[in-house]
């Protein structure tokens, strides 16, 4: 589990934000999530999936727990920082945005069937936000 860090390049023509370093050829799939202001999407889990998380717009709180040993790490992306996190199988992971309109990019290693077949949740109550 990391941060995969890129950079922002600005000048007339606008604003480029890259992430030369992740390295794509593992993704089977992507989708964007855009939840809504104050609402906590958490606790979902892949034993083996991998996936890696980015900020396209606005800003979230990301929270991750290993399966095992309940080790909670806690990570802050932005779209004015451009970064990916990489969350590999072995643990939960929640979200919430910090900014109304924010828009989260989720890259997986798995198809949609394969993932389901690794689906593991945790309620609020069984492991609060």
């Amino acid at each position: 589990m990391g941060v995969i860090e890129g950079n922002i390049h600005r000048d007339e023509r606008g604003v480029v934000r890259f992430v030369n370093d992740f390295d794509m050829s593992r993704v089977v799939r992507m989708y964007c999530i855009e939840p809504k202001l104050g609402v906590v999407r958490a606790w979902h889990g892949h034993k083996k999936e991998t996936k890696w998380f980015y900020a396209a717009k606005g800003s979230f709180v990301v929270k991750v727990i290993d399966m095992n040993t309940r080790l909670l790490n806690q990570y802050v992306l932005t779209e004015l920082e451009s970064m990916v996190l990489e969350i590999p199988g072995g643990n939960y992971n929640g979200f919430e945005a910090l900014e109304e309109g924010s828009v989260l990019m989720v890259f997986s290693n798995f198809s949609l069937e394969k993932s389901k077949a690794d689906d593991f949740r945790l309620s609020i109550q069984e492991m609060a936000w």
